[in-house]
């Protein structure tokens, strides 16, 4: 295709990859395109083994229950780094829900014959951010990596990602988006934008997770946060994770403005320095 994009998955959204607010959550799209890109790079270099290093992704079109969906992929650059891919989402229809750029790195000597599409190597759709150090105020998550998380990387992208999902409903109640008011006003949570970073050593199964998080910035409906996973055991950080997303109108599935009062309390818990 001109693009250079081809296709690496073809499936459909089952109703239990769906979250409390009716579209899929965000652990499944990432899933798919760990699956997309093992599809790609099996077929550009099918003995090397690679481990993620980190994926950023922006929602664009919500993707519901029984819809059909395609990923298309291509390399978009290779560096020091090691290697950067284009995933893109589509419905069945055509219509594009999501772009991601997932980075990798091969587990030995990066393969010979791999070559990025060169439409791609100029393509930046995710500018860095500046990330803000240290433990974050909200205590959002703790528990163990389960032996069926772990793949030739590690703790999967799945694994990481539903603890990361389950990190936001932690900072929507501590702003009082809680499930009380979410029923009541008949709100919820829609993300459109999230980061990545695999930092340090992948956790074993067993091993005790414990997850904070930080309020970076709030807007006239929307919110951006910041997630970090650390290891209870050694205490070293394993990922962090930016998120942001917008409070939901659940009938009109559209974004819908910040109460003054939950905007207050999110202010109040923002990260001065962010």
């Amino acid at each position: 295709m001109e693009d250079g994009l081809g296709e690496t998955y073809r499936g459909a959204v089952a109703a239990w990859e769906c979250d409390a607010f009716g579209h899929l959550n965000i652990a499944f799209y990432v899933e798919r395109f760990a699956d997309a890109a093992r599809d790609l790079l099996e077929r550009l270099a099918a003995r090397a083994r690679w481990r993620d290093r980190g994926i950023a992704v922006r929602y664009e079109r919500e993707l519901r229950a029984g819809e059909a969906l395609v990923v298309r992929s291509a390399v978009a650059a290779i560096d020091e780094d090691g290697i950067r891919l284009r995933h893109e989402t589509y419905t069945g229809g055509g219509a594009r829900c999501t772009i991601a750029e997932h980075r990798l790195v091969p587990q030995g000597a990066m393969p010979a014959g791999i070559v990025p599409v060169a439409a791609l190597l100029q393509k930046e759709d995710f500018p860095v951010l500046d990330i803000p150090s240290g433990a974050g105020p909200i205590a959002s998550g703790r528990d163990r990596v389960k032996p069926w998380e772990i793949d030739d990387s590690g703790l999967s992208l799945l694994g990481h990602l539903h603890r990361f999902s389950n990190a936001c409903l932690h900072v929507c109640d501590a702003i009082g988006m809680d499930g009380d008011y979410r029923r009541a006003a008949g709100r919820g949570f829609s993300t459109f934008e999230t980061r990545l970073a695999l930092v340090g050593t992948a956790p074993a199964a067993g091993e005790g997770l414990s997850l904070t998080s930080s309020i970076l910035a709030v807007g006239n409906s929307s919110i951006r946060m910041l997630h970090r996973m650390h290891a209870t055991g050694d205490g070293r950080e394993i990922a962090h994770f930016h998120q942001g997303g917008v409070h939901f109108d659940l009938e009109q599935r559209r974004a819908a403005p910040w109460p003054a009062a939950l905007r207050a309390r999110a202010e109040a818990l923002r990260t001065p320095s962010a």
